[in-house]
């Protein structure tokens, strides 16, 4: 029964519909999909509530199924309500029937005349014309010129549209082979075993794991959970404490027998982790299906990056992998069932970039033996929760699933040889790739990461190991990954003769360059260097060719027809080939481009490699050659087919002299054909141009497909006339044999001196990296942009501009409108006012080192030491007007839009409107003269009616680009600029407002203390000034706002909690090194051990080390620490003043001078003290090793113990550093 709603949530823009739409069918694709599902429930409803014998429902619904794979939607759209009631009765009668294939035919038709009773037909004498209708997805016929079709039968016009059922998904079918995409694997088996289902969508992309379940529950389809209603689908919001909807739910006395699911992005996971820490100790277990995805500073995909799902692994879930379709089906069923049988909720992760879209025939199983076999787990439920038990018990769990899914699964999955000496540990899609890694190199496969079992790891390593290399989906560099940290500590445990060397390889932002030959020519790199790595220094080896599995490339852009979809459906539908097909889409340029590699194969036991070579492929738009090293991803001798208007002659003129000279040395076979020519003359579009794809496709591949994929193309359409369907079928086979051009081997090509910009252009990429700005979605190759967000329900995607009247009447009638007056973050933000700004350095020194006192008084705020003030910086004014004047706008023009809803807000709240004047959007809130990110570049393209400019921004964020790019950061250009030096790209003020991000508020340490100063804060700011490349002068937004305030002006200001923070008890001493206006906690501490001093407390001893340039400029709050030195508060004060003397002196030299005071202070177990530093990057590591010094010479120790004891006194919090 979920066939239907798989076919309707993927047909959008596939399906046709008759020349002359009736009234009442919606002209618009999605709202024929609603009508479509309102029938089909209708329909469904009729046959639930005839209260049959349980035998004959089950045979009715599934007539149901067979019967609308024969349908389009338009056909189940059109239906009357007369005509529903018809259909149901009709399939309630013949489930009775024993053989039921003549009354499912006679229900075919029946429909069908119902469509043609209600379509005008206009005939003609002549031709038939090819042509796109409104939703570019069908085929009419009209009067027009002859061509080569001639209509004889007396129903002469064609209408013809893609049938239905080339969408893909998973019929309940026992060992049937399926075709499906990983996340509609994923979703259908949560669906089918689920009472409830949580979807947290992903933001960043289009399509999204849960987006079909969520039109299965509307349409009230059944699952095999057993209950007479559907599922409930419920679509959350992915905001901070996500998931207490979740925790309510498996809390509940209502879902005690309840199935639970929960359909996420990685993203959400890392906003769920308090409330996962609450679920897992409930008693009705939750099943949380996760597609891990991430990106990068510049928003490209990032694939093998599991960092944000990762986060929770301490929260007590179950951590279970899957790194394909078929793993993805498999491991989604059996996190059901280890959640059943154990009663803990579990986190199953699949590769949210390429396996969540990847489509695949996987084999699959009844939903009903699913859920009877999950049953029958949960009724077996004796685990003991010791983690090598309970491991133990769950390997049990997979082994009775063999039996169902024909596979067997464990928690550690080795293959390779039993003496290996190298043994690569992957986790996530590593696994893919992780073949042939060369001699006595074994593989071992997490496949349950959390319990981890240490017998269990160590088990599975053969005891000849080695080295052991692993490589992990964590993108972050800075230290070692959690899965190295779980093998490294089972070692502990290791019985062997030698202990293995433990290797981490962190992978996550090379996710684009995993192959096979990649992953191998690192692990010789790990075992070669004893685990130096450098992984950015890796070349790929060459990978072996798959004899078995033949690979085309499909070069696509968005408005190119979807022509790799079908011609992989036909491969696995009509000739029996298993199938992959991935797309990669990258839309940093006009036009997104899509790259489609499609691999198939007769044999039902090879596994499809990640990158090898193709044999074949097909470019549709030619100014990719100059993006893209396409040659570099064919075999020797592959075809190349170019869609060009391009003769033998023209090909040698018009291409470079890299792309011949590669031609040549792989001796490419060029075949040239002008399919854009081929269609408009036989008027052909929409489903006419994917059936002369398809017909290219399977005429320049390979003979030995041609003949049976002619022979039954035409299934794969739906039209009013089968005779002439067939006539254009051969037309387009002669034509297009007629139409291609095969271009010779010139032996000159190999004789081509390539100059450097040659040898730039072999060196193009030859894989697209994709961006988060488009997805593909299965099956339709189309890519989506998103320009602007799709909004939730009820939500205001953006604002949008009013007039001064509106304004006024919030403000005349404000309980009407329940209007209130308050600052943006209300909750969160204090309005203060200035009560000092003082320069702290001479007017005629070169930097403005300044101090400001903030009167507190009555607005609530209230802070502690080592906090941070935030200070809500405006925009100059009179660059504002300036640039509102530029645009076109004017100030007063009143800008309605929503607030941002607060992080600890209810599941579900709706956001709130802001009233604001365009000036005070622009000055307050927009981060206008900000640097803009390459997504700034990339919004701005559809809005650029200026092809030159659109052409100039798409290079911008191009890979050709990249050094232009850094040039315009450097020289810290704005928002403002880009928009004044592209003025055609002019978005309208509530997009621009949506595009440019706020401004964040600029976080300075508090330099007071509110026991001193109970209503007072105080900061020590330096003043950002700079001169760009240009030799332009730039300024710190936040401080250029500052020093611009004078007494009495209002500031908005928030706090954030630090970790400066002084010791626990009063008498711990106190080791401050503070450089330049890192002097400002320190002067806080002082304050606060002075109030404590006066209140007859004890106070320990406080050393201060300051340094800064020279006395006389920067010797900030001098008199003040000269004073609390005198009066003994301060201990001991060194100065380090740089450049006073002819050999510089910093705060490190002061230090070492201490170096026996340093020891007993901070080692000394009576005493404790604690060390902080401030300031400045730079000086991190001499300060540390000044310490280290100090600890060495008390201690009598070796450098390696003493860095050991630095380590623990950060581990206590005892050295805090806060530098930048």
């Amino acid at each position: 029964m979920l066939t239907v709603l798989h076919t309707l949530a993927n047909v959008a823009g596939l399906v046709g519909k008759p020349s002359t739409t009736p009234t009442s069918v919606p002209a618009n694709s999605n709202a024929r999909i609603q009508e479509a599902l309102s029938n089909l429930s209708v329909i469904r409803k009729i046959i639930l509530v005839e209260n049959l014998p349980e035998s004959q429902e089950q045979i009715a619904l599934r007539h149901l199924d067979q019967l609308l794979d024969q349908l389009s939607v338009n056909a189940l759209a059109q239906l009357s309500s007369s005509q529903v009631q018809e259909v149901a009765s009709s399939l309630i009668a013949s489930s009775s029937s024993a053989s039921s294939a003549a009354e499912l035919t006679q229900i075919l038709t029946t429909v069908r005349s119902y469509v043609k009773t209600t379509t005008t037909v206009t005939t003609t004498k002549t031709v038939t014309k090819v042509t796109q209708d409104d939703d570019n997805d069908s085929l009419t016929g009209s009067e027009g010129p002859s061509s080569a079709v001639t209509v004889v039968d007396e129903l002469d016009q064609l209408t013809l549209s893609l049938r239905s059922n080339l969408s893909i998904g998973i019929q309940n079918e026992a060992e049937a082979v399926q075709l499906t995409s990983g996340n509609l694997a994923v979703e259908h088996v949560a669906y089918a075993l689920s009472d409830l289902v949580f979807v947290y969508p992903s933001t960043s992309a289009h399509s999204y794991l849960g987006q079909s379940s969520e039109n299965w529950s509307k349409a009230g389809l059944s699952n095999a959970t057993g209950s007479a209603l559907a599922p409930q689908v419920l679509k959350m919001s992915t905001r901070t404490n996500a998931a207490s909807a979740v925790h309510g739910a498996v809390t509940s006395a209502a879902s005690k027998n309840s199935s639970i699911s929960t359909l996420a992005s990685s993203a959400a996971i890392v906003t769920m982790v308090p409330n996962l820490y609450q679920i897992a100790q409930a008693n009705t277990p939750v099943v949380f299906h996760v597609a891990a995805e991430s990106v990068d500073s510049d928003l490209n995909v990032l694939r093998g990056d599991y960092s944000d799902v990762l986060v929770a692994r301490e929260t007590g879930l179950l951590y279970l992998a899957s790194n394909s379709v078929q793993e993805a089906y498999d491991v989604s069923i059996l996190a059901h069932a280890v959640a059943s049988g154990t009663r803990q909720s579990v986190i199953h992760i699949l590769d949210g970039v390429k396996t969540s879209h990847q489509v695949e025939a996987i084999k699959t199983v009844r939903d009903q033996d699913a859920a009877a076999f999950i049953r029958q787990e949960q009724q077996k439920y004796t685990l003991s929760h010791d983690e090598g038990s309970l491991v133990s018990g769950i390997e049990d769990i997979f082994e009775h699933a063999e039996s169902l899914l024909g596979r067997r699964y464990r928690a550690f999955e080795y293959t390779g040889p039993k003496d290996a000496e190298t043994v690569v540990v992957v986790f996530g899609p590593a696994y893919n790739v992780a073949k042939d890694l060369g001699d006595k190199v074994g593989v071992l496969n997490i496949r349950l990461y959390r319990p981890w079992s240490f017998s269990h790891f160590l088990k599975a390593i053969p005891t000849s190991a080695k080295s052991v290399v692993v490589v992990e989906p964590v993108s972050s560099t800075s230290a070692h990954g959690p899965v190295f940290l779980d093998v490294s500590a089972s070692f502990n445990l290791w019985t062997g003769a030698h202990r293995p060397i433990v290797v981490d390889a962190k992978y996550g932002l090379f996710g684009h360059s995993l192959t096979q030959g990649w992953l191998k020519a690192l692990v010789h790199q790990a075992t070669a260097t004893a685990g130096k790595l450098d992984l950015a220094a890796i070349v790929a080896t060459e990978e072996p060719a798959q004899s078995d599995v033949k690979q085309a490339i499909f070069w696509e852009t968005e408005s190119s027809a979807p022509v790799s979809a079908h011609v992989a459906k036909h491969l696995q539908s009509a000739l029996g080939h298993r199938i992959q097909h991935s797309s990669a889409v990258n839309s940093y340029r006009h036009q997104p481009v899509i790259e489609t590699r499609l691999q198939f194969s007769k044999s039902n036991s090879i596994v499809f490699a990640e990158s090898a070579q193709a044999d074949y492929a097909l470019v549709h738009d030619l100014s990719l050659l100059a993006e893209f090293n396409i040659v570099d991803s064919l075999k020797h001798g592959a075809v190349l087919v170019l869609n060009a208007p391009w003769s033998v002659e023209e090909l040698e003129s018009k291409t470079s002299a890299a792309f011949r000279f590669a031609l040549g040395a792989k001796q490419i076979q060029v075949l040239l054909i002008d399919l854009i020519h081929v269609a408009k003359e036989l008027g052909l579009a929409g489903a006419g141009k994917v059936l002369l794809g398809q017909v290219t496709f399977f005429k320049t591949f390979a003979s030995n497909l041609r003949e049976a994929a002619f022979e039954q193309l035409d299934r794969q359409y739906e039209t009013s006339n089968i005779k002439v369907l067939k006539d254009l079928v051969c037309t387009l086979v002669e034509r297009v044999d007629k139409e291609v051009i095969e271009v010779p081997q010139n032996p000159n090509w190999l004789a081509i001196e390539l100059g450097e910009a040659d040898q730039a252009a072999l060196a193009l990429p030859k894989r697209v990296s994709p961006t988060i700005r488009s997805s593909v979605d299965a099956f339709t190759s189309t890519a989506v942009s998103h320009a602007t967000p799709v909004p939730e329900e009820g939500e205001v995607a953006l604002g949008k501009t009013s007039n001064w009247h509106q304004a006024a009447w919030q403000l005349l009638f404000s309980e009407a409108y329940d209007t209130k007056k308050q600052l943006s973050d209300d909750g969160h933000s204090y309005l203060v006012k200035i009560t000092e700004n003082r320069r702290l350095t001479p007017t005629t020194y070169d930097r403005n080192v300044f101090h400001l006192e903030f009167d507190t008084t009555n607005t609530g705020l209230k802070y502690e030491i080592g906090d941070a003030l935030g200070i809500h910086g405006w925009n100059d004014t009179e660059e504002v007007l300036d640039f509102i004047k530029f645009y076109g706008e004017k100030p007063e023009t009143i800008v309605v839009a929503p607030r941002p809803v607060p992080k600890n807000a209810p599941e579900g709240t709706l956001p709130l409107y802001q009233t604001n004047s365009l000036f005070q959007v622009l000055q307050q809130t927009s981060d206008l003269f900000g640097r803009p990110s390459k997504r700034f570049y990339a919004d701005l393209i559809p809005f650029a009616a200026n092809e030159a400019e659109k052409e100039r921004l798409a290079f911008l964020i191009s890979a050709e680009g990249a050094a232009e790019f850094k040039d315009r950061v450097d020289e810290t250009l704005t928002h403002a600029d880009i928009l004044r030096e592209f003025p055609s790209a002019h978005p309208s003020i509530p997009q621009l407002i949506a595009m440019i991000p706020a401004i964040k508020p600029r976080h300075y340490s508090i330099a007071s203390s509110m026991k001193a100063h109970p209503n007072s804060v105080h900061l020590l700011i330096v003043a950002v000034e700079w001169t760009a490349p240009s030799g332009k002068a730039r300024f710190g937004q936040c401080t250029r706002y500052l020093t611009s305030l004078g007494v009495g002006d209002n500031v908005t200001v928030s706090i954030k909690p630090s970790v400066m923070t002084l010791p626990p008890l009063p008498h711990q001493p106190v080791i401050m090194a503070g450089l330049g206006t890192g002097m400002a906690p320190f002067r806080a501490f002082i304050q606060e051990r002075a109030w404590q001093k006066a209140q007859g407390i004890e106070v320990g001893p406080m050393i201060l080390y300051f340094g800064s340039r020279n006395r006389a400029n920067e010797y900030l709050y001098g008199e003040e620490l000269e004073a609390y030195h005198a009066d003994g508060l301060l201990t001991h004060l060194r100065l380090a003043f740089s450049r006073d003397q002819k050999e510089k002196i910093y705060i490190q030299h002061k230090m070492n001078e201490d170096g026996a005071l340093l020891h007993k202070y901070l080692l000394d177990s009576s005493l404790n003290g604690h060390f902080y530093l401030c300031g400045p990057t730079w000086p991190a590591g001499d300060v540390k090793d000044a310490i280290v010094q100090s600890f060495m010479d008390g201690e009598d120790c070796a450098a390696i113990d003493a860095n050991r004891i630095v380590n623990k006194l950060k581990e206590e919090e005892r050295y805090v550093l806060e530098v930048y």
